[in-house]
C-alpha cells in the first residue's frame, strides 16, 4: 500500500515539473530540474511522508498537500487551485 501511495505522490510531483526517480530503499528522489543540486529523498513511514533527514512533509492519503510542501521546499511555484475570476462589468 505504501508503494502505491508513493507512486501517486511521484506522479503528482512529475506533473508539477519535478524530476522523480526511484530510490534504492523504496523511496523516491525528487529534484528541481532547473537546479539539479536541489533535491530530497522521500519515503513513506508509519503513514507519513518523510525526507531522508526526518522532516515530515505530510500524511499518506494527502498527496496533494504533500506535493505542495515538497514543491515549496524545492523552489517550484505553487499551482493555483482557484478558478480565474471574470472581470467586473464596467471595469476599465
Amino acid at each position: 500500500m505504501h508503494a502505491n501511495r508513493l507512486a501517486i505522490l511521484a506522479e503528482i510531483l512529475r506533473a508539477r515539473g519535478l524530476s522523480v526517480t526511484n530510490g534504492d530503499n523504496g523511496s523516491v528522489i525528487v529534484r528541481n530540474p532547473l537546479y539539479p543540486r536541489i533535491g530530497e529523498a522521500v519515503g513513506a513511514i508509519n503513514g507519513s511522508y518523510l525526507t531522508d533527514y526526518g522532516y515530515e512533509l505530510g500524511e499518506r492519503g494527502d498527496e496533494l498537500a504533500t506535493a505542495d510542501r515538497l514543491g515549496y521546499l524545492l523552489g517550484i511555484p505553487r499551482t493555483s487551485r482557484v478558478a480565474p475570476q471574470r472581470p467586473c462589468r464596467g471595469a476599465a
